[in-house]
């Protein structure tokens, strides 16, 4: 049943991100052509400030889900009941907190843009994106049950119906009316409407959660969550001010232009991270079931399958953007919108040393190990700020990027780890880092070896980039098989994939074929 989950979680979630993907492409290139690079910096701007003021809100979806893993498995309704109570007060606070602070802000929004701004109506556009961004916290608590249930599939085939519905309808008001307030009313609207939805779906499938009832949770069980809910906000906080805040630092620093420009490449970096990253989100509630329910040797053998399957798919995908993204972004933009190869770097640097984390966190999540190291995540922030102004003043955006990697190498990379293995499998960590940098140095040896074969051959354009991407399709999973095929984990997830196989509709035509 975990595996049948986790396949419906993943082929819905990456079904929608493709979709997403394509949509997010194509309204991204109707946007410059119609508003220009400098609306695409105030988009930028803007997601990233209130990506930091949504901090109040950070841990407690993931310390919710956590707690109803147990519950869920026993089927105690009241107890799931309580927590849904809770979660549900908390977010109506946390909604009205971010409202008000992202109104004080207000007159402190030409201070984060390096420059003057050509653009009208410049606050009306922020308060447009803060209530975009407070208005989910009011509906969105009951989807909590559903991912923590395994079925992240049904939130998935919400979300992409509200997404293609959505993007097409922007790109027809860019067009008609090229106003980007007539385009942020449609997102507010079509968010709540998304929200609305899904919390139907939840009382359609627990109607036990729409009864009316007084459950409260015990002084101990409180006390227990609030706990974790500490050390996670901590963490998560850190993860928003690592992550949030490159944008801000490039616009006080270099201007508005250059956040527009670094968009586009953050658009393809976050697409890609949230479609490979959904494999792994699709998997954390099937995770969170076995940590409950089977002992510490299995839970390692699942720990390396996924550190295994972390390093195929993110050192693929770097090596891919390393080689590809550059002849994507002029093909598609054009060479101005270019970003020189030493700040691309960077960006897949960041990407990488981010994307191999997705193993050690999902563990730590499932774990409940949330108290361990709690006041870390504060000083990954603060190296973060401090390197990253630094570094911003020697080398240019390309240290604003390598500051995020800097920080995140300090802690969480070393950290997580030694934790989760000290208390979760009560094994030596040093295996971990052995098998971390030898991934490492494989997949950037193979991703310069493909750019030097791409430079040899100078070729330019449309042609450049596919003999580039046959190149990144081929040698790297050609070396990975070779290198990795008798290993447990490779066998190991061979044998899952041919499992599935016969599952699907696909299991009749495999037959025909063979039979032939």
């Amino acid at each position: 049943m975990r595996i049948e989950n986790s396949l419906k979680n993943m082929i819905f979630g990456l079904s929608g991100q493709i979709t997403s993907a394509i949509m997010g492409i194509i309204v991204r290139t109707v946007f410059i052509s119609t508003l220009g690079v400098e609306y695409l910096g105030v988009n930028g701007l803007f997601t990233n400030i209130l990506i930091l003021l949504s901090v109040a809100n950070l841990g407690f979806d993931t310390a919710i889900i956590y707690n109803l893993y147990k519950p869920l498995a026993e089927g105690n309704q009241r107890k799931i009941q309580g927590f849904l109570n809770l979660y549900k007060k908390a977010y109506q606070i946390i909604g009205f907190v971010i409202f008000m602070v992202g109104l004080l802000l207000l007159p402190f929004l030409s201070h984060l843009m390096n420059g003057a701004t050509s653009i009208q109506e410049i606050k009306l556009i922020y308060i447009l994106f803060l209530i975009n961004s407070v208005s989910s916290y009011f509906l969105v608590y009951k989807q909590s049950i559903i991912i923590a249930d395994q079925h992240n599939h049904i939130i998935s085939k919400i979300h992409t119906g509200v997404t293609i519905i959505s993007n097409l309808v922007q790109i027809l008001l860019l067009l008609t009316t090229k106003n980007f307030i007539v385009v942020l009313a449609l997102q507010i609207t079509m968010n709540i409407l998304k929200n609305v939805y899904i919390s139907h779906k939840a009382n359609r499938l627990y109607p036990y959660i729409k009864e009316k009832n007084n459950v409260k949770l015990s002084y101990e069980e409180k006390k227990g969550f609030f706990k974790n809910l500490y050390s996670l906000m901590l963490y998560k906080i850190s993860g928003v001010v690592i992550n949030g805040t490159d944008n801000l630092i490039i616009s006080s620093f270099f201007g508005l232009y250059w956040v527009g420009i670094y968009s586009n490449y953050l658009l393809i970096i976050a697409t890609i991270n949230t479609f490979v990253s959904q494999i792994f989100y699709s998997i954390t509630a099937s995770v969170g079931n076995l940590v409950v329910k089977e002992n510490e040797d299995r839970n390692y053998f699942v720990f390396r399958i996924i550190q295994f399957l972390n390093f195929w798919v993110y050192g693929f995908c770097s090596i891919c953007l390393w080689n590809l993204i550059n002849p994507t972004i002029t093909i598609w933009l054009g060479e101005n919108y270019v970003m020189s190869t030493f700040i691309v770097f960077f960006i897949i640097l960041d990407f990488y040393t981010s994307g191999m984390q997705n193993a050690t966190t999902t563990f730590r999540e499932t774990t409940g190990l949330f108290q361990k190291g709690k006041y870390r995540p504060v000083y990954a922030a603060l190296i973060n700020i401090a390197v990253s102004i630094i570094l911003a003043n020697k080398i240019g955006i390309a240290g604003v990027l390598l500051g995020t990697v800097i920080s995140r190498l300090c802690t969480y990379f070393w950290y997580d780890p030694f934790v989760i293995f000290k208390y979760a499998f009560q094994k030596p960590v040093r295996t971990y880092f052995l098998r971390y940098f030898g991934f490492g140095i494989l997949v950037f040896s193979i991703g310069f070896i493909i750019n030097y074969m791409g430079n040899t051959l100078e070729l330019h354009g449309q042609m450049n980039l596919i003999i580039r991407a046959i190149l990144c399709l081929i040698i790297p999973n050609v070396f990975f098989f070779i290198l990795f095929r008798k290993s447990e984990e490779f066998t190991y997830l061979y044998k899952v994939a041919l499992s599935l196989s016969q599952r699907l509709p696909l299991k009749r035509f495999q037959k025909k074929v063979e039979s032939l």
